[in-house]
């Protein structure tokens, strides 16, 4: 409830698997060794450490940012961001309906990634002062039309919600003080449905429907509760605000903090109350759910109206994002990260048997000295005159190389730091336009990367600019493509989901004027580099191709597409939570599991690219370039297919437009996927290919 008074406090709140490690290889008297160093494990525990330390914080706190002190009688800004639905992608702007109009500016200045997530955010028409309550304040009379009346009842047919943002905080119908004595009371992983699903609680509906006679009404009195707590001593360490038990390195002085407050949260109760009841003066802003409520139809005139109540509160500046960062089903992910972890060591086992016994006897076999009985040459050590060859259409794999690996650096980077918390969720936008910047300016690396394996594939350095261009254009123009059709179709919807114009037109210059030559300078020092000499040499005349499955569980094609199940069984549980915080405009807070889950699966895509590139060289098939790729970039098919599953069963999305938007969107992850992982794989596998075969002598 709002304006209880009521006040809680937060509860305080082995050698064996090391030897199947890492793989090395080296050559000593012609002989393979394997240099068992325990790297896979190493490499997981760091994971492991990762995903526990970004999933274990106790307080959400912002990198680089202070708590705003408020004294009494301070002007506090209300705004007001798009209208959204959990049944619907698409946004529209608060405006765009029959409510109460600012007075002056109305425009707010947001980030570039929070005009692409479909955000709007405006000053609302409320007006508060900090700790001067008010028990009822008119806003307006509002005259509902025809077309008005259509739009109110469309937004509540599909259940819009009114988003309210004081000092970057969310409004919510959630108790906060609740919250905190539930959390103490059944712990922080307690699965409750007012823990747990307290997002459904952020924001207000436009208004209802009464289910007797079919009426529809819109909630026009809004009762605000703002929290607050005595401000919080700022500690300091290199610059960064701790919150509460941070080490004071630099406390500030000389600012009495005793009249200084912050506010720790924003309440609200939507009513529904007739104008009749407003004038009456019998009426009760805080028990506002009794009376009768204010129907609208075509030209009813409407009375705005709300009231503030400044409630103190225990809860501090550093937990007051607790409630919406809750991180929902943690045992959840916990689970599904182990069981990951238990893929991933298994794939390793099998990857490391391949090496360590197949392999290694494939190469000692071949190389008995004389007086041995003459071998047979058979499997993938007689195709070692071919299997360097180059394969077709080699610059379209090494754009698709050096793409993904631009990407994939991004993703990593920017991953990396949402789970350290150096960039927070809490400031809206700032992981889109952090992985908009880093994307482009990765540009060299991705020129870099696919200019050099060009040149090692073709052994010509013959068109670098070529490839280097076709790189810059690849990833970057399809996803301009595509949302520059979205913009054309929610622009006809007049929703605020589609980018304007000044954004777009800023990404596209960002993209012509910074990527493209980026990406010709990473292709210019790669230009310089000589090819990697190969350790056999390639035949003049193709070898034949002799051993064709007659199979489907040993076709080729198969192999590569089974490789992408185990990797897609890594991710399959947190794929629903982010879905969810996408499309069903939740917040999403789990980057610890989230890091550690796309790490996890890039090393399985990895592992099984090396198993099946192996399995098609043991069926003397040379053509291993393309499907090394195809292997780690298959799991994009399952992605695709779990997604559209969602679409249909899971999301609860209603309309043509809001699918086509989530279509869209999916099409572009699908694809961020598919380069990536394949461009990672390929990478891999190739080193692999290299060392098997250079550590062999053939003529």
């Amino acid at each position: 409830s709002v304006g209880d008074g009521t006040k809680k406090r937060r509860g305080e709140g082995g050698n064996a698997g090391a030897r199947r490690g890492a793989a090395g290889f080296s050559m000593t008297g012609g002989g393979l060794k394997y240099k068992a160093r325990g790297g896979l494990l190493a490499l997981v525990a760091v994971v492991v450490a990762v995903t526990t330390l970004a999933s274990s914080a106790q307080a959400y706190v912002v990198p680089g940012s202070f708590p705003v002190d408020y004294t009494l009688g301070d002007e506090l800004e209300v705004h007001v961001n798009a209208v959204y639905s959990n049944v619907t992608v698409v946004t529209y702007d608060f405006y765009s309906y029959p409510f109460c109009s600012h007075k002056g500016k109305a425009k707010v200045d947001e980030s570039l990634g929070e005009w692409f997530l479909g955000g709007r955010i405006r000053a609302a028409p409320f007006s508060f002062t900090f700790l001067e309550k008010e028990e009822y304040t008119k806003l307006c009379d509002k005259d509902v039309g025809k077309k008005g009346f259509s739009r109110l009842k469309n937004a509540v047919d599909k259940q819009y919600k009114v988003r309210l943002i004081l000092d970057n905080l969310p409004v919510t119908r959630l108790s906060v003080d609740k919250f905190f004595e539930m959390m103490k009371e059944y712990g922080k992983n307690a699965i409750l449905d007012t823990v747990d699903e307290s997002f459904n609680y952020i924001g207000y509906s436009i208004g209802g429907k009464d289910r007797e006679t079919g009426k529809y009404y819109v909630n026009n009195h809004l009762t605000f509760s703002v929290l607050y707590n005595d401000a919080e001593p700022r500690m300091m360490t290199n610059g960064y605000y701790m919150g509460e038990g941070g080490v004071s390195v630099e406390q500030e002085k000389g600012q009495a903090k005793e009249d200084a407050y912050n506010i720790v949260g924003f309440q609200v109760l939507p009513c529904s109350v007739s104008k009749e009841v407003q004038i009456s003066g019998a009426f009760d802003p805080q028990e506002c759910g009794g009376y009768s409520k204010q129907y609208v139809d075509a030209g009813t005139n409407v009375q705005y109206s709300y009231s503030v109540y400044f409630e103190k509160s225990e809860v501090t500046w550093s937990q007051r994002w607790e409630p919406f960062l809750h991180v929902r089903g943690k045992p959840m992910h916990w689970y599904s990260f182990l069981d990951s972890l238990l893929i991933i060591l298994l794939l390793a086992i099998l990857v490391a048997g391949i090496l360590m016994r197949t392999v290694r006897g494939d190469i000692a076999r071949y190389e008995q000295g004389p007086g041995e009985i003459e071998r047979e040459d058979t499997g993938w050590k007689l195709i070692s005159g071919d299997v360097f060859r180059a394969p077709p259409k080699a610059g379209t794999l090494t754009t698709y190389i050096g793409s993904g690996v631009q990407i994939s650096a991004c993703l990593f980077i920017s991953l990396a730091l949402m789970a350290f918390g150096l960039i927070s969720p809490v400031k809206r936008g700032a992981l889109m336009t952090w992985i908009l910047v880093t994307y482009f300016l990765l540009a060299v690396l991705g020129g870099y990367v696919g200019v050099k394996f060009h040149i090692d594939i073709t052994r010509s350095k013959d068109g670098w600019r070529l490839i280097s261009l076709r790189i810059s254009l690849f990833l970057a123009g399809i996803v301009i493509a595509i949302l520059t059709l979205l913009n054309i179709v929610l622009g006809a919807a007049k929703s605020t989901q589609g980018i304007p114009f000044l954004p777009m037109f800023f990404l596209f210059l960002m993209w012509v004027l910074l990527s493209v030559p980026l990406t010709f300078v990473g292709g210019y020092f790669a230009s310089k580099k000589e090819p990697v000499k190969y350790p056999v040499r390639t035949n003049q005349i193709p070898r034949e191709i002799v051993n064709k499955s007659t199979s489907v569980i040993t076709h080729p094609l198969f192999i590569v597409f089974l490789s992408g199940l185990l990797p897609f069984g890594v991710m399959y549980v947190d794929l629903y939570f982010i879905f969810s915080a996408m499309f069903e405009h939740l917040y999403y807070y789990a980057f610890g599991f989230l890091f550690g889950m796309t790490f996890i699966t890039a090393i399985a895509c990895i592992e099984m690219s090396i198993v099946s590139t192996y399995m098609i060289l043991c069926i003397e098939d040379y053509r291993w370039w393309w499907r090394s790729f195809f292997a780690g970039g298959s799991v994009a098919l399952y992605f695709a297919l779990y997604g559209l599953s969602y679409l249909i069963f899971d999301s609860g999305l209603e309309g043509s437009l809001s699918k086509f938007v989530f279509l869209c969107y999916l099409s572009i992850m699908s694809t961020i996927v598919y380069i990536s992982m394949g461009a990672l794989s390929f990478a891999v596998s190739y080193v692999f290919v290299r060392k098997i075969y250079g550590a062999i002598k053939a003529d």
